[in-house]
Order: structure tokens, then C-alpha cells, then sequence
């Protein structure tokens, strides 16, 4: 043991998932000459079947087009390149023409869908929802929302079935089929600022964001889609909440002779007007289905949650709200993964390549699948090494990552600060290379822990974070 506690250093904890993961490879769009904002960036993107990768943007302009000879009008185009970065040869798409009539796409992008049949959805400002040819960029279908501008980015279901609904709290969501011609309302009235919808593959479930002073993901149900409505799934518990037990969930202001009286309230500070409370739910800026049939969400940037703990992270949940790990760097360095206020998501068909955008770093990062989660040969490493692991601090799950120069026995465990072993990650022979563990501290105390490397008699050791 006196070993081990000779060559801490800092670090966090791991999570053991069965099912795998994703590892940072490359950013494959970017714009370093912009500054990082809160008022523009890239607000989606998509993965054609061609694998070609599309994306729109939020108050950049792509082209400036002369109407008349007093007028002027800016365009916010339509990207799409190949997985090279090549752009297509209709890119960007600053116009798009449906039934004769041709519109400047002049109105910022509100996010991105691939359609039933392969063709990409673009959802505007204005409230125009567009059905654009993945092959050419033309225009295929417009759908003009009631309700005015400011559309969600939409979901689709296996049968083709799209779903759309406003930004802003209290308006419907609409069920279109696959020409954009409107079905019915699926719900009512959704009471949250929403920024994106993610729908089952069966339709059945419906994944809502809560943006601003955020609440969480709401999950809202039918047994029958199109026909009998979607409502609040109360068996499923909100996503993302990681309030302590007890606190709060609504603002208090208070005069100076308040009597506070009850036993189910957490005060965090009280002034003499106010009773400022603990809130920790996502912030999410994104909510996608993946490939897996989890639920990947953006947690907001720091500054807009004040959660230095969640924020600027990419979380994935099982259907039931179960949190299974994260992704991202928080606001580091976007050319190594860093993150900071996710806006979209995408996949290739095959499920294996995962594209995360990202409106702060206007950038779009690539992800590869990590098969197993724990035993992913690369590329031979030139020395024995245990790397930092990752996110740091964690709550619950982190990735250890470690780099092998020949093959051995490797056998890594995780203790706490007292000696004690928690758990046992790895125990086996592997190849030469560079692997990842993954470790899961839901059970566990937040404080410092040790994960130890062993391998082929030599020893390494790094200390990690749980923050619960």
C-alpha cells in the first residue's frame, strides 16, 4: 500500500459501463476566428445516409444578395461536406425553392433532422420547417407553424412520422407525416421553454428539454400515437435532476418578519428579503436519440446554470432517466474535446461515428465507438502509462484511460483515501495499446479516491474526484 501512496497525483473516478462508450477522435468543423458567444454559433447537425455532414447555423450569415437596387438581404445558409470536410457542390444552400416559390433562407436555424427517407429537415426562426433533397439541396416540402416562429429542433420516428412544437412554453406539438403535411396535436401544450424533441423509434415516448431556469427532461407518453395524445410518462422520473434529497423546488421571497415553518425544505442562505435555495437540475440544450435507444442531452454552460459540477457536459440517459455516463471536456480546449453548450447531435447509419455540435465553440466534434467500453486497441504507444481519467470532478461515472507497450497482466482497482479497495476494474491479460476502463461511483461516497495500475510488476497511481 505505502507503494500506491507514494505516486498519487490528481485525478477522478471511472464508470463501468457493459454497453461502452464514445472517445474524442477529431473536430471536423470549426471556426477559430470566432470569438466564443452566447449570440451565435452552430445549432445543429445531421449525418446523411451518404454519411455526408450537415449543419446550420444561428446568426451567421453565409451571403449577402441584392433583392433591389436599395435593398439588401443576408443569407443563413445550409452547410453540407463530406466526412473529408469537402462541401458539396451545392454548398451552402442560401435558397430554397417548393412549389415555384423560392425563399432566402434569411431566418437563423433552430435545428436539424434526418427525415424517414433520408432527406434532411431544417427547422427555421420564422417558423418554417423545411424538407430539403440530401442528393442536390433542393427543396422538397415547406411547413408553415400556426403558432408563429421559433420551432424546436424536430424528431423522427421509425415510420416517418415527424414532431415539432415551439421554443417557447405553452404551445402545442404538432404530428406531421413524412411530406410535412400536418396529422394532429400529439400534445397539448408542453408548459416548459424547450429547445428539441427526441421520440422513441416506436413513437410511443416523447423526450422534452427544459432550457432555461431548467428543470430537467420530461418524458411524455401514448399508447397510441397520432391517436390518443402524449402526456406526462408519472412513473418515469424527471432526467437530470441531481438536487440533494429534501431541497427545494420553488423560489421564496420573504419580508423581514417571515416565519418559515415546515420539515421538507433545504435553506441554503437566508438574507433578509430573500431565501436563496439549491437548484440543480440540466439545463438541456439538446435532446437526441441515439443509435442505442438512450437519450443523449446538453447540459447549458456553466454561466447560464452556475453548475460547475453538470454544466458544459454531455449527459446519456437510459429510457428510465437512468444516468449512465458523460462526455466532454468542460469548456477545455475544443480541439481535445472540450465542450460547452451542446446544440446537436448525429449519427452515422452504422451507429459507430457520433457527431456532437457545439453553439459556443462553434464547432463540431466526432466521436468513435468504444465497443466494449474497456479493451480498444489503437496504436501501439511508445511507453507504460496511466493517463489522467476523465470527466474530473465526476458524479458518477469517469473513463480511465491507459496505454500499454507490450502485452501483459494488467489488474486495476480503485480505493479511497483510507487504503481501502471499492472495486476491481480490470483483472486480465490484454494486448498492447491503448485501452480505456470505465468505473461508476454510484454507490459510493463523494471525496477523493485512487485508481491503481499494475501491470507486468510495474505500478501507477492517480487520484480522482467524486462529486455528488
Amino acid at each position: 500500500m505505502k507503494k500506491m501512496l507514494s505516486v498519487f497525483t490528481t485525478v477522478l473516478v471511472l464508470s463501468s459501463v457493459l454497453f461502452g462508450g464514445w472517445e474524442f477522435d477529431e473536430v471536423v468543423v470549426s471556426y477559430p476566428d470566432l470569438e466564443v458567444s452566447d449570440g451565435y454559433g452552430i445549432h445543429s447537425v445531421v449525418v446523411d445516409n451518404a454519411g455526408n455532414i450537415w449543419y446550420t447555423m444561428y446568426g451567421i450569415t453565409t451571403g449577402t444578395y441584392y433583392p433591389t437596387a436599395t435593398d439588401t438581404v443576408e443569407a443563413i445558409g445550409i452547410h453540407a461536406m463530406t466526412a473529408a470536410g469537402v462541401p458539396l457542390s451545392f454548398s451552402p444552400i442560401d435558397f430554397v425553392t417548393v412549389g415555384g416559390v423560392t425563399d432566402t433562407l434569411q431566418s437563423s436555424c433552430r435545428g436539424m433532422m434526418k427525415a424517414g427517407d433520408g432527406n434532411i429537415l431544417v427547422a427555421l426562426g420564422n417558423g418554417s420547417l423545411y424538407k430539403i433533397n440530401a442528393t442536390d439541396g433542393t427543396g422538397m416540402a415547406k411547413y408553415e407553424h400556426p403558432d408563429g416562429s421559433s420551432l424546436t429542433k424536430p424528431a423522427v420516428d421509425a415510420a416517418g412520422n415527424i414532431y415539432i412544437g415551439r421554443v417557447s412554453s405553452g404551445y402545442p406539438v404538432k404530428m406531421l407525416n413524412s411530406d410535412l403535411v400536418f396529422q394532429t396535436d400529439v400534445v397539448e401544450a408542453f408548459p416548459k421553454i424547450n429547445r428539441a424533441i427526441a421520440v422513441s423509434p416506436d413513437g410511443t415516448d416523447l423526450y422534452f428539454g427544459s432550457t432555461w431556469n431548467g428543470a430537467g427532461i420530461f418524458k411524455y407518453h401514448s399508447d397510441a400515437p397520432g391517436i390518443l395524445p402524449h402526456t406526462p410518462d408519472l412513473t418515469t422520473p424527471v432526467f437530470g435532476n441531481w438536487e440533494p434529497a429534501g431541497v427545494m423546488d420553488t423560489s421564496i421571497t420573504v419580508s423581514n418578519d417571515t416565519t418559515i415553518i415546515g420539515t421538507d425544505t433545504t435553506i441554503v442562505a437566508v438574507t433578509d428579503t430573500a431565501i436563496t435555495q439549491h437548484v440543480d437540475y440540466m439545463w438541456p440544450e439538446d435532446v437526441s436519440m441515439g443509435p442505442d435507444n438512450r437519450i443523449y442531452a446538453a447540459n447549458g454552460q456553466i454561466g447560464h446554470n452556475s453548475d460547475d459540477v453538470h454544466g458544459s457536459r454531455w449527459f446519456v440517459f437510459d429510457t428510465d432517466g437512468t444516468e449512465l455516463y458523460s462526455l466532454g471536456v468542460q469548456e477545455g480546449d475544443y480541439l481535445q474535446g472540450g465542450t460547452y453548450n451542446g446544440r446537436g447531435a448525429a449519427w452515422t447509419s452504422d451507429g459507430t461515428v457520433m457527431y456532437l455540435a457545439d453553439w459556443g465553440y462553434n464547432s463540431i466534434a466526432k466521436y468513435n465507438q468504444v465497443p466494449d467500453g474497456v479493451d480498444r486497441v489503437i496504436t501501439l504507444p511508445s511507453a507504460f502509462s496511466l493517463a489522467q481519467n476523465f470527466p474530473n470532478p465526476f458524479n458518477p461515472s469517469t473513463s480511465i484511460p491507459f496505454e500499454l507497450h507490450q502485452d501483459g497482466m494488467v489488474e486495476l482497482k480503485v480505493f479511497d483515501v483510507s487504503g481501502r479497495e471499492v472495486a476491481t476494474l480490470l483483472n486480465k491479460q490484454l494486448h498492447a495499446g491503448n485501452h480505456t476502463a470505465q468505473f461508476n461511483g454510484s454507490d459510493l461516497s463523494s471525496g477523493l479516491y485512487i485508481y491503481q495500475l499494475s501491470f507486468n510488476g510495474e505500478v501507477s497511481a492517480k487520484n480522482m474526484l467524486l462529486v455528488k
